[in-house]
């Protein structure tokens, strides 16, 4: 009797089904899980170089070289994940087992950062952390694309930036509170507290596809009853859902043999994403977001304690008007959702020279050149929230585009999850890479060429995001060869888009330019 009665039950809908896989919820699930990530990130901060001298034995003036390592190490291994759980959730038949998994790691690293006392520990738990917060990046991206429509797209991932923000401007404060007041055993019963609240909510989320499944097999049996918030009426359910229409998400399971015969014999989608350039692009932009952090948080804190004299906590001040910007990203990303992602990230890059170029002028403790330096830092802050929705948005519509040519290139699962593995990927590389660019043109060559080479690595990345969108050179281009064909010597050029997808986008332009001087 109990073994039917159980089986009943799971053939039942999720109770609040309807509450459970509103967008609004959805949205809410990723912003904390997002907000969890990166606050626990930052609360450590503040409190590693201590934990590694009185807990591991590292000797004081080897702290700064440890904490270097742990964070390297975590950006390597995100780095690492983040093609491959892309793959993960691409491949799962739902979203939440791997959304859950990337948890199971966040809360294992604090558990092993709340015992370790071997620096082999440490960097066991920053790895898992790692592996954490790429799950975050990939997973929480691929949801939300999964519940929101496109129109709506670029400011809903603004709102993750506002997570983001806020995890990085009140970890370090709470973090560091809690250390001095309580200890450092204190600071993980916060970040347990957290991982508790994060995971009753990703629990609780039910993906839109999987509340159409049941909506599909249960119609009768999903009608509330009693006043209780079952699950809603199809047609509501599917005003609900929302799916992007220029977004490749996943396929009804009921897809044709066709389709499925296609997927057997097709190429690995991540193959076909990486050929494909303006995700090239977009992606190189993020790595140059992430070079730009990273970089200036390797060197700032340096360059104002040996220029202003500041403290540790003054440096820390150096980054909050920056960070503030962040919180403005949901309004930028509802501009890409107005105007598109090209010309807001054109934008962006075509002026963030001017602020890395100013922070030449910084040289002394004078009012002025304080005043400089926190502008610079607010100016460069704001100028890369504003078009990192749009980065994420032109991958999704250049994957869009690829489908309208050949609605079974990803097959009847989608490549989301991998795109924006590909994409966060890239920033992780740009987070690695920073402190590496950063630290070692200054020592060699001084502050006023270590920002001078960012202002012209930023200024050479200016072109190839001229090319993106399908209305920039890349579109403009693609558009011609549809219908051009060059003569040259005999034999037949062809301006296809078949140049732009097999080659890089560089030697095509050289010889599309060859063809054109030849003429």
């Amino acid at each position: 009797m109990w073994t039917s009665h159980a089986k009943a039950m799971s053939h039942r809908p999720p109770r609040l089904l309807r509450w459970r896989s509103s967008t609004g919820f959805i949205i809410a699930t990723a912003w904390i899980s997002f907000f969890t990530d990166y606050f626990l990130y930052a609360m450590i901060v503040p409190v590693m170089p201590t934990a590694l001298v009185d807990r591991a034995g590292v000797a004081y003036e080897d702290r700064e070289f440890w904490v270097s390592i742990l964070l390297m190490c975590e950006a390597a291994v995100a780095f690492v994940c983040c093609p491959a759980f892309g793959y993960m959730l691409d491949a799962a038949p739902t979203r939440r087992m791997p959304y859950l998994l990337g948890l199971i790691f966040l809360g294992a690293s604090m558990v092993l950062l709340a015992l370790a006392h071997t620096i082999a520990v440490f960097i066991v738990a920053r790895m898992l952390q790692g592996a954490a917060t790429a799950m975050v990046a990939v997973a929480g991206l691929a949801l939300l694309t999964d519940s929101v429509s496109t129109s709506n797209l670029g400011q809903t991932i603004g709102y993750l930036g506002s997570a983001i923000a806020l995890g990085f401007l009140l970890g370090p404060l709470l973090g560091g509170l809690v250390y001095r007041v309580a200890g450092y055993q204190a600071v993980f019963a916060i970040a347990f507290a957290m991982v508790g609240i994060d995971l009753l909510m990703r629990v609780a989320v039910v993906e839109k596809a999987v509340a159409e499944r049941w909506m599909q097999t249960h119609p009768s049996s999903c009608l509330p009853s009693r006043g209780e918030d079952g699950c809603t009426s199809s047609d509501s359910l599917v005003q609900q859902q929302q799916q992007p229409t220029a977004s490749p998400t996943r396929r009804p399971s009921s897809s044709s043999s066709a389709t499925s015969n296609n997927d057997q014999h097709q190429k690995p989608a991540i193959l076909l994403i990486i050929r494909e350039p303006r995700v090239l692009i977009s992606s190189g932009a993020l790595l140059i977001h992430g070079l730009l952090y990273s970089a200036f948080d390797a060197t700032i804190p340096i360059f104002v304690e040996s220029r202003f004299g500041w403290t540790t906590f003054g440096a820390g001040l150096a980054f909050l008007p920056s960070a503030i910007t962040a919180l403005f990203q949901p309004y930028f990303g509802h501009l890409t959702d107005t105007h598109g992602p090209r010309p807001i990230a054109l934008t962006s890059f075509a002026l963030l020279p001017i602020p890395l170029l100013a922070l030449r002028l910084v040289t002394t403790a004078q009012p002025t050149h304080i005043a400089l330096l926190l502008t610079c830092l607010t100016a460069i802050g704001c100028l890369i929230n504003l078009c990192t929705p749009a980065l994420y948005l032109e991958t999704q519509s250049a994957l869009a585009a690829m489908e309208a040519r050949d609605p079974t290139v990803f097959g009847r699962k989608g490549a989301v999850a991998q795109a924006f593995g590909i994409q966060t990927m890239a920033q992780f590389l740009g987070l690695f890479l920073g402190p590496l660019w950063g630290g070692f043109v200054e020592w060699r060559a001084g502050w006023a060429v270590m920002t001078g080479s960012l202002a012209g690595l930023v200024g050479v990345m200016v072109v190839p995001v001229w090319w993106m969108g399908e209305g920039g050179g890349m579109g403009l281009l693609s558009s011609l060869g549809r219908y051009l064909e060059v003569q040259l010597g005999g034999y037949t050029l062809r301006s296809s888009q078949a140049f732009i997808q097999y080659f890089d986008p560089a030697l095509w332009c050289i010889r599309w330019f060859t063809v054109e001087v030849a003429l």
